[in-house]
C-alpha cells in the first residue's frame, strides 16, 4: 500500500508541474511573438545584432562546406526567416567553411587511364593532353601534370597531363583533323608534336568557313616529331553583284 501511495503522489507531482508548465505559467507570464529576420548570407556579427534586435538569441548548429557562401557567413537557419516565434527563443545557424578544397593525386608514373580514374577519383577532371618525346619513360606513361601533386584545388579543377610518346627517335602518329576549325589546329598539332605547313583553301558551300576538309600526311600516318602537316580548308564562293 505504501509503494501505491507513493506512486500515486508521485503520479500527481508530475501532473502538477507539467500543469504548471503548460498552463498555469503561460497564462501568467505572456512571452511576446516576434518575427525571425533573414540572416542568411551575413557574418556571424551581424547576424547576432539583427537576432538581438528582435529579442532572440543566436545559436551554432554547424559549419558546412559551400560552393556559393564565403567562409564565415551563414548558410542556412532555423527556425526559417518569416516565421513567428516567441521571444527569448534561439535561432540556430550554420556557417560556411567556404568551397571544399580536394588534394590533387600523384599521377605522374602511371597510365593516362590510370591518370584519370585517379583524377576523376578526386572529384576534379582531366584536362588536357600534350604528347612528348622522352628518351626513357616508355610510351603512354604520364611524365608530368598541372596543377602539381598535393596541391589543394576547388572541385572540378582541370588537371593538365604531359604524356610520353616514346623514343624521340620513333614516328608519331599523325592526329586527324578534319572537320575541325583551323583556328584549333596549330594547338592540336603541337600536343602531337607536329608543326602546321601550308593552308590552303577549296569552295564548300555547304560547310562552315575555314573547316579542314583534308590533310597531308593522312591521320594515323607514322612520321618523324616536327613533321609539317598541310591542310587544306573550307570557304566560300565569293559573291559579286552588277551594277545596273
Amino acid at each position: 500500500m505504501a509503494a501505491v501511495a507513493a506512486a500515486i503522489i508521485l503520479g500527481s507531482a508530475v501532473l502538477f508541474l507539467l500543469l504548471l508548465d503548460q498552463v498555469v505559467l503561460p497564462a501568467i507570464v505572456e512571452v511576446p511573438m516576434v518575427t525571425v529576420p533573414d540572416v542568411r548570407g551575413q557574418s556571424t556579427i551581424k547576424a547576432g545584432e539583427r537576432v538581438s534586435s528582435k529579442g532572440l538569441r543566436l545559436a551554432l548548429r554547424d559549419s558546412v562546406y559551400s560552393e556559393t557562401s564565403i567562409a564565415g557567413s551563414i548558410v542556412d537557419q532555423d527556425p526559417s526567416p518569416g516565421q513567428r516565434i516567441k521571444r527569448a527563443r534561439r535561432v540556430f545557424v550554420d556557417i560556411s567553411r567556404g568551397r571544399r578544397l580536394y588534394a590533387v593525386p600523384d599521377v605522374s608514373g602511371g597510365s593516362l587511364r590510370e591518370a584519370g580514374l585517379q583524377i576523376q577519383g578526386h572529384q576534379l577532371t582531366l584536362g588536357s593532353v600534350r604528347l612528348a618525346s622522352h628518351s626513357s619513360i616508355p610510351e603512354g606513361v604520364v611524365i608530368r601534370q598541372q596543377p602539381a601533386a598535393d596541391e589543394r584545388v576547388a572541385r572540378g579543377t582541370s588537371i593538365d597531363l604531359v604524356v610520353s610518346s616514346g623514343s624521340p627517335f620513333a614516328n608519331k602518329p599523325v592526329p586527324d583533323l578534319i572537320g575541325l576549325q583551323i583556328s584549333a589546329a596549330e594547338d592540336s598539332l603541337r600536343k602531337y608534336e607536329m608543326v602546321l605547313g601550308a593552308i590552303s583553301e577549296r569552295v564548300a558551300e555547304l560547310l562552315p568557313p575555314g573547316q579542314i576538309l583534308s590533310q597531308s600526311p593522312q591521320p594515323g600516318a607514322g612520321v618523324s616529331r616536327e613533321t609539317r602537316v598541310d591542310l587544306v580548308v573550307s570557304v566560300r564562293r565569293e559573291t559579286t553583284s552588277k551594277e545596273d
